[in-house]
């Protein structure tokens, strides 16, 4: 798993030349797109942006339905179920995007990564 911190690192901008990602560019970027979500593990989730700022998150344990905000440089996560928001800083990697939870470089980073597939909650009974 070295390969991934060190690949992380690699891919990381010095911080001054690599702001996050505005809320605008982040809706043209993701609208309308399914993406896979890794983290040093591998793929744990997959996630289709709707519009509206509307979200559907899927991962083995559950399918939450949502909607997401900026908030300063943050994008902001508001899932039904959940009562906290999952606050994130995106930055752009061309066709894929790097993330940091509340925007901590500090902690590891995931990765999303295009996908294929469109998420639904239908029939989901987790595992």
């Amino acid at each position: 798993m070295r390969w991934f911190a060190l690949l992380a690192l690699l891919a990381t901008p010095a911080l001054a030349d690599d702001p996050p990602m505005p809320a605008d560019r982040f809706e043209d970027f993701v609208q309308g797109r399914t993406f896979d979500t890794h983290n040093r593990s591998g793929r744990y989730g997959v996630e289709t942006f709707l519009p509206g700022r509307r979200a559907i998150w899927r991962d083995d344990a559950q399918c939450l339905e949502g909607t997401w905000r900026a908030e300063g440089d943050l994008i902001c996560f508001d899932y039904d179920g959940e009562p906290l928001p999952f606050c994130w800083t995106y930055h752009s990697r061309g066709d894929y995007l790097m993330g940091w939870l509340n925007g901590d470089r500090t902690g590891d980073p995931i990765m999303l990564y295009p996908a294929d597939e469109v998420v639904t909650c239908e029939g989901f009974f987790g595992v």
